[in-house]
């Protein structure tokens, strides 16, 4: 059918089909944009007319100062690694829904050229929980950075318990980090 109109008739064809294109270009998002545009204009000339910000920008701004006060209390020290990882730490084991505990150990590095001044630090967890909660928080472990890296995990079941609500399959991650403090 095309084949069968001539080039005039093709070239008016198109420029209506693009006239088309554009007009529901207009209707589905340019006249959107617009609109905004608009109204933004029109809020920012209310905003500048009123001198003041508004009771809500006021109030989240004493919130703010308010929480920003509390949290500088709880501030640690960057030279307090095993508070920061234990913060990190158990910050993840509490979002995966599992149990924690921490035993530190600190080994020495052998005195060779490259580990001159340095401390291999090993800091062993003890997590307990289901079996998704654990994968989720070794994924979790695997993926933090600034804590160091995961040297050994060791998963297996919890001792038996005479009650029946505690004898769910309840199991026991011990993970041992390592990291090198310069």
């Amino acid at each position: 059918m095309l084949e069968k109109l001539n080039p005039k008739t093709k070239k008016i064809a198109l420029g209506l089909l693009m006239l088309l294109v554009l007009y529901l270009a207009y209707l589905l998002s340019f006249k959107k944009s617009i609109s905004a545009a608009v109204l933004n204009a029109q809020l920012n000339a209310v905003g500048e007319s009123g001198g003041e910000p508004p009771l809500a920008i006021a109030q989240l701004e004493r919130e703010h100062g308010f929480y920003l006060a509390v949290l500088k209390g709880y501030q640690v020290r960057s030279e307090d690694r095993e508070s920061r990882l234990w913060q990190a730490v158990s910050g993840m084991a509490i979002t995966t829904g599992t149990a924690i505990g921490f035993s530190p150990e600190m080994v020495t590095a052998l005195s060779d050229t490259a580990a001159v001044d340095s401390t291999v630090l090993f800091d062993s967890f003890t997590f307990s929980g289901g079996y998704k909660n654990l994968v989720r928080l070794l994924d979790t472990l695997s993926k933090a950075k600034g804590i160091g890296r995961i040297a050994a995990a060791d998963l297996g079941k919890q001792k038996a318990s005479s009650s029946q609500d505690e004898r769910k399959e309840k199991l026991v991650l011990r993970l041992k980090m390592a990291a090198i403090r310069r």
